[in-house]
Protein backbone atom coordinates (compact mmCIF):
# COMPACT_ATOMS: atom_id res chain seq x y z
CA UNK A 1 0.00 0.00 0.00
CA UNK A 2 1.43 3.19 -0.70
CA UNK A 3 0.90 7.19 0.26
CA UNK A 4 -1.95 8.93 -1.11
CA UNK A 5 0.44 10.95 -3.11
CA UNK A 6 2.62 8.16 -4.37
CA UNK A 7 1.20 7.80 -7.64
CA UNK A 8 0.76 11.63 -8.40
CA UNK A 9 4.12 12.37 -7.46
CA UNK A 10 5.95 9.59 -9.34
CA UNK A 11 3.98 10.50 -12.41
CA UNK A 12 5.15 13.76 -11.39
CA UNK A 13 8.99 12.35 -11.45
CA UNK A 14 8.65 10.62 -15.03
CA UNK A 15 7.52 13.31 -17.07
CA UNK A 16 10.50 15.38 -15.14
CA UNK A 17 8.18 17.75 -13.39
CA UNK A 18 9.57 17.25 -10.33
CA UNK A 19 13.57 16.33 -9.27
CA UNK A 20 15.09 14.53 -6.33
CA UNK A 21 15.27 17.02 -4.56
CA UNK A 22 11.67 18.22 -4.29
CA UNK A 23 10.63 14.21 -3.61
CA UNK A 24 13.14 14.76 -0.91
CA UNK A 25 11.13 17.48 0.28
CA UNK A 26 8.10 15.58 0.39
CA UNK A 27 9.45 12.88 2.28
CA UNK A 28 10.29 15.41 5.03
CA UNK A 29 6.72 16.81 4.44
CA UNK A 30 5.34 13.14 4.85
CA UNK A 31 4.08 13.32 1.69
CA UNK A 32 5.88 10.00 0.97
CA UNK A 33 8.56 7.45 2.64
CA UNK A 34 11.98 7.06 2.02
CA UNK A 35 11.06 3.42 0.79
CA UNK A 36 8.65 5.32 -1.25
CA UNK A 37 11.15 8.07 -2.83
CA UNK A 38 13.89 4.84 -3.92
CA UNK A 39 10.61 3.39 -5.48
CA UNK A 40 10.38 6.33 -7.73
CA UNK A 41 14.12 7.36 -8.46
CA UNK A 42 14.89 3.35 -8.99
CA UNK A 43 11.86 3.32 -11.41
CA UNK A 44 13.66 4.87 -14.35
Amino acid sequence: MHSPKFDKLKDYYARGLWNEARLQNAVAKGWITAAELLEIILAE
